[in-house]
């Protein structure tokens, strides 16, 4: 059903991202995928429905929660062993890893012992060893610290000797995510290596009203086009929050009211997000929200929020991070942007 809170699992259930799943098929042959976009865009369900189809062995992991100690690391991969043991190799996977020291296995499911910590890469040699396999880790930019050192130079060995191994990432923060990778620093363990990379866009606004039609017709609910219109024009292209709507309205009937309520949990939901990772990032989106996009604007807005001066170097720091989380963009003229569309409305219309 179109109208589901969750991640789609199969290609029926996913709307007009074909293009998406091309891509996929063709990068795969490489050793690492990058799957970015904005929050609620749908990269997850793009990512579910093809490992779905996939001809090959596949696991996933949910990093939505921030992981930071080497112990989460093992349990991680204990996990992914046990989705592989369980799904494609019930029984030739246990054989090559039950007489590692460290390894426990018990009927099909497989655990990494933290005390005596078998090497990962050894592990990943021999998982090599069985064909190919997918291993996809969802919000990987919450790998952080140490943490992400051990993380990347596992990668980086599968990408130089595990040629049947490819790790697919998505990110909602994409400056996050490269930060991680660290593509460009001659000190990372992945240095130089290439990356493909998917970037899941918002719906048109064709492609939008397309949605939203299919998805009433599939609940077999009457919609107004006014109504549809006017949900596309305050929802924008965001799939997450035109599902919203859509699921709204097979409890309560479908107008304009209706829209703007769940417009207004989007705004929340948005707002609440920027501000747990700091009131100055909340400020600073305000301000660029009600039109004051320029740097020195943007400094008196927050100088006068904070009832102090605030330092260029300061600025600087929250507009970085702003754009790393994926909330702000920098435009050719100078100008700031907010790349969350559930915001922009939000201000523009308030």
């Amino acid at each position: 059903m179109l109208f589901s809170a969750r991640p789609k699992e199969t290609r029926s259930e996913l709307f007009d991202r074909e293009e998406e799943l091309k891509e996929l098929e063709a990068y795969t042959k490489h050793p690492l995928v990058l799957i970015t976009g904005p929050r609620r865009i749908g990269k997850t369900s793009v990512l579910k429905v093809y490992l779905k189809e996939a001809h090959a062995a596949s696991a996933f992991v949910d990093l939505r929660f921030p992981v930071n100690s080497y112990k989460s690391l093992y349990s991680i991969f204990s996990s992914l062993l046990t989705q592989l043991s369980h799904r494609s190799f019930p029984k030739r996977l246990k054989e090559l890893l039950q007489r590692m020291d460290g390894v426990n296995v018990a009927g099909l499911d497989i655990s990494l012992s933290w005390g005596r910590r078998p090497s990962l890469a050894e592990v990943m040699d021999k998982l090599n060893s069985l064909g190919k396999v997918l291993i996809a880790f969802d919000e990987a930019q919450n790998l952080r610290g140490m943490l992400a050192e051990q993380f990347t130079s596992l990668v980086a060995h599968c990408y130089d000797y595990c040629g049947n191994i490819t790790f697919i990432l998505t990110g909602s923060e994409a400056g996050l995510l490269y930060d991680l990778l660290r593509q460009d620093d001659p000190e990372a363990p992945l240095y130089g290596r290439h990356m493909e990379e998917i970037r899941v866009k918002r719906f048109d606004r064709e492609s939008s009203i397309r949605f939203l039609e299919r998805g009433f017709k599939e609940a077999e609910v009457d919609v107004s086009k006014e109504v549809i219109n006017y949900a596309v024009d305050r929802l924008d292209g965001v799939a997450g929050w035109l599902t919203e709507f859509g699921l709204a309205s097979l409890k309560s009937r479908p107008n304009k009211e209706l829209v703007d309520a769940v417009f207004e949990r989007a705004a929340k939901t948005s707002l609440n997000e920027v501000s747990n990772y700091s009131d100055e990032y909340l400020r600073v989106v305000e301000a660029i929200g009600v039109g004051k996009d320029r740097w020195s604007q943007i400094k008196q807005h927050l100088s006068v929020k904070k009832r102090r001066e605030v330092y260029d170097a300061e600025l600087s720091r929250y507009l970085n991070r702003l754009k790393k989380r994926g909330y702000i963009e920098l435009k050719e003229d100078g100008r700031y942007g907010l790349l969350d569309p559930i915001l922009s409305n939000y201000f523009s219309s308030n």
